[in-house]
């Protein structure tokens, strides 16, 4: 009995050796390859931000639906493996066409590459705590995960602290930064290749779930239940507050900086930022919140501090001039209050917003829990993220229509934040009710 048990020790680190380092290696490639498109995209076709939002959307839920799809039909690991090889195709494929490819197609692969951003990020966080939430039980999860997620911060912030500022005097073009993206996608693979074919995998074959599964996890069917109607609508108020901020912020970091190496470095710390903070949340303050104060409370923290910096970015407009033709040196004013929103949102939303919001999935039927989890992180959030697309495109269109209403309008939705966030919260102390009841 002994040597088994040490058999399974052995064969558990092993497992946890190659999931840390495929976590390790994703978090190189999904910071720099961001940091890489929104510069180039920025410098070269800022002026195309409204529409780029649009059709980013759209492909969101393109690529989610797709493999949403193929999640029902082929072996989850055979479907996570071809994403990961198409994305390194397209990656390198976007590197030989901006070096050796005509310069007139240059803007298209550039903004290719910017819409794309999203739901390659999408994919690839789902193809991996996919693969995450079959290699290990609910037990060694829990044991895990804090590892994993702690690991993929660091190496985005090695990423986007330390290689892309620090290599600005050998690399001047911000393109070339699309190889180390190759690179470690290219890792990705061959540790994905590893696992899958060293492991046991479990609910890897769609024929384990069965016909009931798929009916019950249809979208209308789920949409029908109250409780996931309440978890998609707070995601929705979420993906279009964190939306319109990144809009808000993109806008006004190119007119900030004009120069492409120099808005590369910036939004490589910026994003770096956002990692190094995430990982001292959820290192120090996390758990700390969540057991002290509820799950809550947890949820109203994003609402506060991106409505506090909202309704300065609105002061600081409306005082000091939010146009860098007309306000001039305090354009900055404006231009920092919605940098720091945007830097606080996308930080809680990832630290303290996903990790709460992945407990709420819980209360939910075993059976069906993976199904729904996917198609609620996936699919609603990518229509989400569509959404305020449409939004963002629409504003072009209105006359009168200011960057300053953006963060007049992320008040508004952090009033609705509190609404779904009480009505979510209400859901889940009736699930358990009924859990413990039955």
């Amino acid at each position: 009995g002994l040597i088994g048990t040490q058999n399974i020790k052995t064969q558990e680190q092993k497992q946890i050796a190659l999931i840390l380092t495929t976590g390790f290696f994703m978090g190189v490639f999904i910071p720099t390859y961001q940091v890489t498109a929104d510069s180039l995209f920025l410098n070269r076709m800022g002026d195309q931000l409204n529409r780029a939002f649009l059709i980013a959307g759209a492909l969101g839920i393109l690529t989610t639906a797709i493999f949403s799809f193929f999640q029902n039909w082929i072996k989850f690991t055979t479907l996570v493996l071809s994403s990961v090889i198409l994305i390194l195709v397209f990656t390198f494929g976007a590197y030989l066409l901006l070096h050796f490819a005509s310069e007139k197609w240059h803007n298209t692969y550039i903004f290719a590459l910017y819409c794309m951003s999203g739901p390659i990020t999408a994919i690839l966080l789902l193809s991996f705590w996919g693969v995450f939430g079959r290699l290990f039980n609910f037990r060694q999860s829990k044991r895990i995960i804090g590892w994993i997620d702690t690991g993929q911060l660091i190496a985005a912030i090695l990423a986007t602290l330390i290689i892309i500022p620090f290599s600005s005097q050998i690399i001047e073009d911000t393109s070339n930064y699309l190889l180390l993206c190759c690179i470690s996608i290219l890792i990705v693979s061959v540790l994905l290749i590893s696992i899958s074919s060293s492991f046991e995998i479990s609910k890897n074959d769609p024929r384990e779930f069965g016909q009931t599964v798929r009916k019950e996890t249809q979208l209308h069917r789920l949409l029908g239940d109250k409780y996931i109607r309440a978890m998609g609508l707070l995601l929705l108020i979420s993906m279009v507050t964190l939306m319109f901020g990144q809009y808000a912020f993109q806008e006004l970091v190119r007119v900030q900086y004009p120069d492409e190496r120099e808005l590369t470095t910036f939004n490589s710390f910026f994003t770096g930022a956002v990692y190094a903070l995430s990982l001292i949340m959820q290192t120090f303050v996390n758990n700390r919140i969540i057991s002290g104060y509820g799950l809550r409370i947890s949820l109203f923290i994003l609402p506060i501090v991106v409505g506090v910096f909202a309704f300065g970015s609105v002061m600081a407009g409306v005082f000091l001039g939010y146009d860098k033709a007309f306000a001039g040196s305090a354009f900055i004013y404006f231009f920092l209050f919605v940098a720091v929103s945007r830097l606080f949102n996308w930080t809680l939303r990832d630290s303290l917003e996903n990790p709460v919001f992945k407990l709420f999935f819980i209360p939910l039927d075993g059976r069906l829990r993976f199904n729904i989890q996917s198609k609620i992180e996936g699919l609603v959030n990518e229509s989400a993220r569509f959404i305020a697309g449409v939004f963002i495109f629409a504003f072009a269109y209105i006359p009168f229509f200011e960057i300053i209403h953006i963060p007049a309008l992320i008040l508004i939705l952090v009033g609705l934040y509190f609404v779904f966030v009480n009505k979510l919260y209400h859901g889940y102390r009736t699930k358990i009710r009924d859990k413990l009841e039955s």
